[in-house]
């Protein structure tokens, strides 16, 4: 499917396939997960579609190769091709930060995959480490729970430790699995539902 990474999720949290990926610790960090960071002040977190698509791509010719390597793990030059499928609701849903002059700064999409959803983001780098992409990525897990999706996945780069600290800071259950050069972060939104627990002894004939 264009514009979607090309791994497919397997981590063991649903049924492995034969070729399921490697599983993996997570990604070592310095300092542990970053604090939870609203937005700075005046951008605006919201739904995106096609009517976004000339400010998006402003915004991919203002990242850099390696920003676009790390979101599209192709091409550069074909980024931009994706952002016309990226952004239309048939394959998925999209979320956009954007500034007080309507300029988007970051894209975040919730992507079908058949029963399972990736969650992918990118974010100019002159907005990284602003918590521009945390919250991208709560509007997309907010909208992936309303929608009763039980989970979702990102893959990255095995050297992007960004996305998987930004992962990280949501407090969500992760699983890691490696494949190739790439690592699947797997996100668990609905917890299990625990068995009850009996408070005092079981009565009864034998």
């Amino acid at each position: 499917m264009p514009g979607t990474t090309g791994v497919r999720k397997d981590t063991g949290h649903r049924t492995a396939p034969r070729d399921a990926p490697e599983p993996v610790d997570a990604p070592p960090m310095s300092a542990g997960p970053p604090p939870r960071i609203a937005p700075p002040t005046g951008v605006s977190i919201g739904p995106a579609g096609p009517d976004d698509l000339p400010a998006a791509r402003a915004m991919h010719e203002r990242c850099s190769p390696e920003t676009l390597a790390g979101r599209y793990h192709g091409p550069i030059g074909e980024a931009g091709r994706y952002l016309a499928h990226l952004l239309g609701p048939r394959h998925g849903h999209s979320v956009a930060a954007r500034t007080p002059d309507g300029a988007v700064v970051a894209l975040g999409h919730l992507l079908w995959d058949g029963e399972d959803t990736e969650v992918a983001l990118v974010v100019e780098d002159a907005w990284q480490r602003r918590g521009v992409g945390s919250a991208v990525l709560e509007a997309l897990l907010t909208g992936a729970r309303s929608l009763g999706r039980p989970d979702v996945y990102a893959v990255t780069r095995v050297s992007d430790t960004g996305m998987a600290a930004t992962m990280r800071g949501t407090g969500l259950p992760l699983e890691f699995a490696r494949d190739g050069g790439t690592v699947v972060i797997a996100a668990t939104l609905v917890p299990p539902v625990a068995p009850p627990v009996l408070s005092g002894p079981v009565t009864g004939s034998r």
